[in-house]
């Protein structure tokens, strides 16, 4: 292989060594661009940035001629070896396009395929200094993939004039009396049978596309589309025998109307209507049933996004991000729930004749910058909010009773700062992300507004995932996964970092309702969740992913669809410790702190497509061995799970 690319078009060599080429890339956080790229000796260098253009050609003295995207047209352009716009060599209308150019042998003349509005195809030479253009041929079918005989008297291309690619060849093009002749069928079949071997033949001169005659001009290659895809073939280069075709004669003039229509600024108010709404039905958490209704909604743009709940026990919530800005996303947020901090027994006795409840409101505003390539990912965000608590009792006349902190109420500051970076890969039909690393850290503080010297907190967390995919047999890579993760707080801190349990993803089975435990940092499988606690906490975690069955199959037209399988090997480690804290509430007792749990075991992996045909959710079915720590949590010799997502 040559080097990896990030499109399909072809690499052109450049004189004095090194290829040009034209691939996607990301050129903000919501546009994707086509531009050229140096590779020299194995590293790649972007050579222009935003200016759309693909299916570039060096000639011989550097100079590049590449074609420039537009609004409903293409035009050429001319540029130097460094990537500096010289000129625009054809500005093309609207509904028009200019495509293919390739340079003559000498570096005079471009050959370019060309259409107008209405639907004429055109091969035209035009001579680079005078800027005058000769119509090779044209019709009213597809003329494309013109390439010059290395003399640069003749050119040879493809036509759909029978209705399927014609390989033809137009010679006498650079002296002004092009004679355009269908190539022999024989020369066809040649380039067809030597690309698959022994595969039936087409129809006469079927199916041949982009023609390529060798620089000694006695070879010429061209590719064959076959129903298992693109094969390439060869043949002795044509000579002047050939069915010669005349010109078509004149077209006629364009009356075909551009498509009429009014125009005006986007607005994104009317797509942003709710369009559905789905019923709250939930415990109440001073007993009973709440019910509410929830609802979400975004423009068709993607720029604004929101979603909301309300219940009847006055607990609300509403979330909104912004996402026209070219470099950042924006969010929103605010909620106000209760839950139940305590029941209230009449004197000493078990009878339960009120609760106690704690009511938070919550407001946070965040922002995020993303640079996404398409090798590399990387994302900073920062964000502040504020937390607001009070309690209060049913009966209401209860609070008086109880001691005067429930009487207060508390408001917490916090702030975070959050990083990520990744380049690993995922390729088609692949069962996990292959060959790269990501690495994520996100520290944040937190303090209690009417104290803050006393009671601010500090914690950082930091994750270091890493891939290596194996050729062996299988519909996909094989895959040996390592993950680490750290964390720490300091003496302040009023929360724990947690050890043990089963880490994966959450999916929303329809809206606002979703199964799963979610994404732990520190997870060991086979264990509960939070085994250990402490103000420091590391985690292991190392996977050998298998591919087993390649599905795509459903069941009639249900909303059920099997994609495909894998089998994991894993084994978990963590511990947890209190470090210099004085604050031990916070943490796991002896003699589970400090200890380390660590289990192994299996995984059925399965890609499928529940109540969707388009999105892909994976379900594992494992179980798990606790190794060491048993004896520190409440784990069985082994047991099994079922949880959502990979587990990193």
């Amino acid at each position: 292989a040559m080097g990896r690319r990030n499109s399909l078009g072809p690499s052109v060599p450049l004189p004095g060594g090194g290829l040009l080429f034209a691939q996607l890339e990301f050129a903000s956080r919501s546009e994707v661009r086509s531009d050229l790229f140096v590779e020299r000796g194995g590293t790649q260098r972007q050579l222009t940035h935003g200016l759309r253009l693909v299916q570039p050609d060096v000639a011989r003295d550097g100079r590049i001629v590449a074609v420039q995207i537009g609004a409903t047209r293409t035009s050429l352009v001319l540029l130097d070896s460094t990537g500096k716009l010289l000129r625009v060599l054809r500005a093309a209308g609207p509904d028009e396009t200019w495509s293919e150019p390739r340079w003559s042998p000498d570096g005079l003349s471009v050959a370019t395929a060309h259409r107008t509005h209405g639907g004429m195809y055109s091969l035209e030479i035009i001579d680079v200094e005078s800027d005058v253009a000769r119509v090779v041929t044209h019709g009213r079918y597809l003329i494309s993939m013109p390439s010059w005989a290395p003399d640069g008297l003749a050119l040879v291309f493809t036509t759909e004039r029978s209705g399927t690619p014609v390989l033809s060849r137009a010679t006498g093009a650079v002296a002004g009396a092009a004679g355009v002749m269908r190539l022999s069928e024989a020369l066809s079949y040649q380039i067809w049978n030597e690309s698959a071997p022994g595969a039936p033949e087409p129809s006469p001169a079927q199916n041949i596309l982009t023609p390529e005659l060798s620089p000694d001009g006695r070879t010429l290659a061209a590719a064959t589309l076959r129903a298992d895809g693109y094969h390439i073939g060869v043949a002795p280069a044509p000579s002047a025998a050939g069915t010669t075709t005349a010109l078509d004669a004149a077209p006629p003039a364009d009356s075909q109307a551009l498509a009429p229509g009014d125009y005006h600024k986007y607005a994104a108010w009317h797509s942003l209507v709710p369009r559905y709404w789905y019923p709250v039905i939930e415990a109440a958490p001073e007993g009973g049933t709440r019910f509410g209704a929830q609802t979400s909604g975004s423009d068709v743009l993607g720029r604004h996004a929101y979603s909301a709940y309300v219940t009847t026990s006055a607990t609300a919530g509403l979330a909104y991000r912004y996402a026209g800005s070219r470099h950042a996303l924006f969010d929103v947020s605010a909620y106000q729930d209760y839950t139940l901090e305590a029941t209230l027994p009449n004197g000493g006795t078990t009878q339960v004749v009120g609760s106690l409840l704690r009511q938070a409101r919550d407001a946070s505003i965040a922002t995020t910058f993303t640079r996404p390539r398409y090798r590399t990912y990387s994302q900073f965000s920062l964000g502040i909010g504020a937390e607001h608590r009070a309690f209060l009792t049913d009966p209401a006349e209860f609070l008086k009773q109880l001691d005067p902190a429930y009487s207060r109420s508390y408001t917490f500051p916090r702030a975070f700062i959050s990083a990520q970076w990744s380049n690993t890969q995922r390729p088609s039909l692949s069962i996990s992300s292959e060959d790269g690393l990501s690495l994520a850290i996100t520290a944040r503080e937190r303090a209690r507004a009417d104290s803050v010297s006393a009671t601010t907190s500090t914690s950082v967390v930091g994750t270091v995932s890493l891939f290596k995919s194996l050729d062996l047999p299988g519909f996909a890579h094989h895959v040996l996964a390592l993950r680490l993760a750290g964390g720490a707080e300091d003496n302040h801190a009023s929360t724990a970092l947690e050890v043990g349990g089963t880490s994966g993803s959450t999916i929303e089975v329809v809206p606002g309702y979703t199964v799963g435990e979610g994404r732990r940092t520190f997870g060991v499988r086979g264990f509960p969740s939070a085994s250990i606690v402490g103000t420091r906490a590391l985690g292991a975690s190392v996977e050998y992913r298998i591919p087993a069955l390649l599905g795509g199959s459903g069941i009639g037209a249900l909303p059920f669809f099997f994609d495909r399988s894998s089998i994991t090997a894993f084994a978990d480690a963590a511990t947890a410790s209190c470090g210099n804290s004085t604050r031990f509430r916070v943490c796991s007792p002896a003699p589970a702190i400090g200890r380390t749990i660590a289990s192994v075991g299996s995984e059925l992996v399965l890609s499928t497509a529940i109540l969707s045909w388009d999105v892909l959710q994976s379900m594992r079915f494992g179980f798990a061995v606790p190794v060491a720590g048993r004896d520190l949590a409440r784990a069985s010799a082994v047991s099994g799970y079922v949880a959502f997502g990979l587990s990193y």
